[in-house]
């Protein structure tokens, strides 16, 4: 998938026909909520939690209607659910209490735009590609293995939202983001994990 965007991208950059107004460089930041949802069909597992996220974005529009953009984010390890004692838990009669922490340790996102101007100061955009994550399970009772250590997955991601210029220079906006759907995980590749997040977001434009 990665290699697909780059040759994409080096296609629309490469273009005979280019100029330097064609390119127009941007940065910025979103943050909001995200949310992770993980099942594991061997033990019975399945929790959805929401917690606070963000990233850093760097990217650069093409033409009119078309971008690319490149990620670096995390979701906050407040992701948590409480089990009381007495629940079962990866196939165990817990106890005592015991909390489900889940986060992601990092994600990055390789993406294309697909954008179009209603107005001189709106604009709706599209966007699709892929994002490489590592996710975080932690359980805070001894004894009870839930997940073994995670390694970084990539997933198909998908979205769209708005931006608002407030003036040459900056703008902002708000989108939903499908970063992961379904994403096998874990050693077993048992565990199945789905991460979105719904964002506000301030970019400025070089």
């Amino acid at each position: 998938m990665k290699k697909i965007l780059i040759g994409i991208a080096m296609i629309l950059a490469g273009s005979s026909s280019a100029q330097a107004q064609d390119f127009k460089p941007y940065a910025g930041v979103g943050v909001g909520v995200f949310g992770i949802d993980a099942k594991d069909t061997t033990t019975a597992f399945s929790q959805k939690v929401t917690a606070l996220g963000g990233y850093a974005k760097f990217g650069v529009d093409m033409y009119e209607y078309f971008g690319m953009e490149l990620r670096l984010g995390t979701v906050d390890s407040t992701g948590k659910q409480t089990y009381p004692a007495g629940s079962t838990l990866a196939g165990t009669v817990i106890a005592t209490p015991a909390t489900v922490d889940m986060s992601t340790n990092y994600f990055k996102s390789y993406l294309l735009k697909v954008q179009n101007a209603v107005s001189s100061d709106f604009r709706f955009y599209a966007l699709v590609g892929a994002t490489t994550a590592k996710p975080l399970f932690k359980v805070d009772v001894p004894g009870i293995a839930l997940f073994a250590p995670m390694k970084s997955k990539t997933g198909f991601s998908y979205g769209g939202g708005g931006d608002f210029s407030i003036n040459d220079q900056f703008s902002v906006g708000g989108e939903w983001m499908q970063y992961w759907t379904n994403v096998k995980v874990g050693a077993t590749r048992a565990t199945m994990v789905n991460l979105w997040g719904a964002v506000g977001t301030f970019t400025m434009k070089f």
